[in-house]
């Protein structure tokens, strides 16, 4: 017989959480950011996105609060919703930072001459 998985959310007090700050923003437990915070770090350190981890903590928190109003219990659970959101929003910021590096060193490679022209091919 298989031992059953502990998950590291409970979903029921999850969703329980995030409706009472659905129906009250002013009143938030402590406790709905806690697990926010756990699912955000652990995201991070299960798919290793190579960006500023507490930058990308925090924008990821920003987008929490933008998009928790539009969590509803009977399209899904709690735990899936955001943590798609989490892992959207992190690809995105290492899209957008891989881009800008590869400009810096297009750049840098520019400004000192150690890149090929087409008369060298």
């Amino acid at each position: 017989m298989r031992k059953k998985k502990k998950n590291y959310i409970n979903n029921k007090e999850f969703e329980m959480l995030i409706g009472k700050y659905i129906e009250n923003p002013g009143d938030v437990d402590d406790r709905l950011w806690e697990l926010f915070d756990l699912l955000i770090t652990n995201i991070m350190d299960a798919f290793q996105f190579k960006v500023s981890q507490e930058d990308a903590k925090q924008d990821c928190f920003v987008l929490i609060l933008k998009t928790l109003k539009n969590f509803n219990t009977s399209k899904g659970s709690a735990f899936n919703f955001f943590t798609t959101i989490i892992v959207n929003h992190l690809k995105l910021i290492y899209v957008k930072n891989r881009k800008y590096n590869e400009k810096i060193a297009n750049f840098y490679e520019i400004k000192t001459g150690s890149y090929l022209t087409s008369s060298t091919l």
